[in-house]
C-alpha cells in the first residue's frame, strides 16, 4: 500500500505552479500534519498540482513523504496520503484497499483543505512478526 501512496505523491516532486509553490505566501499559515495526536514537524513549503480531477498535494521536503491526492469533486474524496516515517512506520492511505475507501475524508474552503482520517504501515522492527499499525492523522494545508 504504502508504494502507492508514494507513486501518487511522485508528482509532487516535480511540478511547480507558477505562484511560486513551495514558498509560502505573505500571510499564509504553515501546514499543520497532527498524527495520533501529535504535532508533526514539517519542513519547506507547500506546492499544489491540478491534473484533471485530482489535486496533489506536497507539504515540506519532497523526501519527507508527506502530502496527498484529493479529488475535485463536490464533495472531495481523498485518494492518497502521504505522512512519512512515524516512530520507524512509513504511513499512508489509499482509497483503493478494499475497505478503506471512506477511512478518511476532505472539506475543501477555497485552496485550503482539511483531511482527516486513518493511516496505516507495517511495523517490520520484527521482520518474522510484522505487525499492522494504524494511527489517526489530520492536515491541514493552504495550497499557494
Amino acid at each position: 500500500m504504502i508504494g502507492v501512496v508514494a507513486l501518487g505523491l511522485a508528482g509532487c516532486s516535480t511540478q511547480n505552479s507558477q505562484s511560486g509553490a513551495g514558498s509560502p505566501d505573505v500571510g499564509m499559515r504553515a501546514p499543520q500534519v497532527i498524527v495520533d495526536g501529535q504535532q508533526r514537524a514539517v519542513s519547506g513549503g507547500v506546492t499544489c498540482h491540478q491534473a484533471g480531477d485530482n489535486v496533489t498535494i506536497g507539504i515540506g521536503d519532497v523526501s519527507s513523504g508527506v502530502g496527498a491526492v484529493v479529488t475535485t469533486s463536490d464533495p472531495p474524496q481523498v485518494r492518497t496520503v502521504g505522512l512519512g516515517t512515524v516512530d520507524g512506520v512509513a504511513l499512508g492511505f489509499t482509497s483503493s484497499e478494499p475497505g478503506e475507501a471512506d477511512s478518511a475524508v476532505a472539506a475543501v474552503r477555497g485552496k485550503s483543505y482539511a483531511i482527516k482520517g486513518t493511516a496505516s504501515g507495517s511495523d517490520l522492527s520484527n521482520p518474522r512478526s510484522p505487525q499492522q499499525v494504524s494511527k489517526s492523522f489530520e492536515m491541514d494545508v493552504a495550497c499557494p
